[in-house]
């Protein structure tokens, strides 16, 4: 699992340290350098994965930019041109293995150039590692080394958007899911007997909900279902109407229930990565759906197996932690006075004279992470 994420001169970071856990929930104001965070773990992925271009890092969720505007740029300060990102891995038996990438790019003024890392510390294949220092090749073949930087190598930030859920776009070739959601009703089709049975677990959390299937063979458009033309073979049944009239596509559902099912399947399918992240995971939800989906989360990640970082501009989400749990983390992210990025963990709840929830704090300013401008 991974334990720690170093950062040094990115964007908004000019240097941090966050201690990670199973479930990572990072907070803040607008623009405060959340997915800052999260885009350089997937810098780090596509280092090892050996795919440092463009595509490769649009592909795994990073906003693109100039390599001059992706360096940070303080007022005072010169410009370094490298970003540093180190990666601390833990096994089971508490061993761990430093992962470093040194990212540097010889145009930095060319959108399209290809970054190189100096740190020559690459993902060969399922079996080895191959680390070169001072031109000596070390083979690393520990098993669980390995299987930790595979799942880096995997690592996507996930951004929903409601046309690609539904079928109607498709901007993403990653297999099984686009980090806008493509691909989920493939997913769900392809899901196992046990994966269904824990999917349908939570049919509770939409109250309309009887049944969700896929159509295989696809013939349900040629009955009419599918007018909007929608690629998804993805269908609910609704259990309020008449059985002969209460099945429906996804491009007729409504959004809050593709989300919910995105990611549900996330978590719950051995196909998708074991570490990823979730850009603004309240989109379309209900607050109460968010505290109570966040719980169910988490405890699919322990279950399948899972690491996430997430971030949320809905105070209703916190209420679904436990900060009495290890397992579960929570970031306060802000910018100082000269602009720099820093995370603050919460590690209990602040005291007050009230019995609050960790929403109520939030909005009343007790934990930060709230404009102070206005």
């Amino acid at each position: 699992m991974l334990k720690t994420l170093t950062i040094e001169n990115y964007k908004s970071i000019q240097k941090a340290t966050i201690e990670l856990s199973r479930i990572n929930i990072f907070i803040g104001d607008n623009g405060c350098g959340k997915t800052n965070i999260l885009e350089t773990l997937a810098m780090a992925s596509a280092s090892k994965a050996l795919v440092l271009d463009v595509e490769g890092l649009i592909n795994r969720g990073i906003r693109i930019a100039r390599p001059n505007l992706t360096f940070s740029s303080f007022t005072g300060i010169r410009q370094q041109q490298k970003i540093i990102i180190n990666l601390a891995l833990q096994g089971n038996n508490e061993t761990k293995f430093e992962i470093p990438s040194i990212l540097s790019c010889d145009d930095d003024k060319n959108i399209y150039a290809v970054w190189k890392d100096e740190s020559r510390l690459y993902f060969i294949d399922k079996t080895e590692i191959r680390h070169n220092v001072n031109h000596k090749e070390r083979i690393i073949t520990e098993p669980w080394i390995v299987h930790d930087i595979k799942q880096l190598t995997e690592y996507l930030i996930f951004n929903l958007n409601t046309d690609a859920l539904k079928g109607f776009s498709s901007k993403s070739n990653r297999i099984p899911l686009g980090i806008n959601g493509e691909g989920l009703d493939i997913l769900l089709s392809e899901f196992t007997e046990p994966e269904w049975k824990q999917l349908q677990k939570y049919n509770y959390l939409i109250s309309w909900l009887e049944e969700t299937f896929t159509d295989k063979k696809d013939s349900l458009k040629f009955k009419g279902y599918k007018l909007g033309r929608s690629h998804s073979i993805l269908y609910f049944k609704d259990k309020f109407m008449q059985k002969k009239n209460n099945v429906f596509s996804a491009e007729n559902a409504n959004d809050g229930i593709v989300h919910v099912l995105f990611y549900l399947a996330l978590f719950i399918s051995h196909k998708t990565p074991s570490l990823f992240a979730i850009d603004n995971i309240e989109t379309y939800l209900n607050p109460r759906i968010c505290r109570t989906l966040l719980k169910e989360l988490i405890q699919l990640a322990k279950k399948n197996d899972k690491q996430a970082l997430i971030t949320t501009h809905n105070p209703s989400l916190l209420d679904g932690l436990n900060l009495q749990d290890d397992e579960q983390k929570l970031f306060v992210v802000s910018r100082n006075d000269d602009g720099k990025t820093r995370t603050k963990p919460i590690r209990l709840k602040p005291k007050s004279d009230e019995k609050l929830k960790l929403s109520e704090m939030w909005m009343r300013g007790y934990l930060g992470g709230l404009p102070t401008n206005f």
